[in-house]
């Protein structure tokens, strides 16, 4: 298979890719278990959950990349991040780790429900 400058694509072996991946949630559970322990230490933990919720919310948006050329599905995409957050935070909040887990399931569900209606099926035919 070609890419899009026209030379062979070069795949990696499926234990590179699992050891890329490892490595990879190595440094996200790292870079997080010091950046809670500097927020605590400076008493900014919802203002740092909340950066992380949205961050995290981001490759939510994979499938569609190629509608973001549009005022409307960013502007969509901007308003879903937000409730997305603010409603994570809610939960989080007065419920506990628990009941987020199904939540955040049940609200992301219903946000691509709502992108498909509005904005029809992803382009790329799934995540790549």
């Amino acid at each position: 298979m070609d890419n899009v400058i026209g030379k062979p694509s070069r795949k990696r072996g499926r234990l590179a890719d699992r050891l890329l991946l490892l490595l990879a949630g190595i440094v996200v559970a790292g870079g997080g278990t010091v950046a809670f322990w500097i927020a605590d230490a400076h008493h900014v933990t919802a203002g740092l959950f909340a950066l992380v919720i949205a961050l995290s919310f981001l490759p939510v948006a994979r499938p569609y990349r190629r509608k973001f050329g549009s005022p409307d599905f960013i502007l969509f995409f901007v308003a879903w991040l937000m409730v997305h957050t603010l409603l994570s935070l809610l939960v989080l909040g007065y419920f506990g780790l628990l009941y987020y887990l199904p939540f955040v399931v049940l609200e992301l569900w219903v946000g691509y429900v709502v992108a498909f209606w509005l904005f029809g099926p992803p382009p790329d035919k799934g995540f790549r």
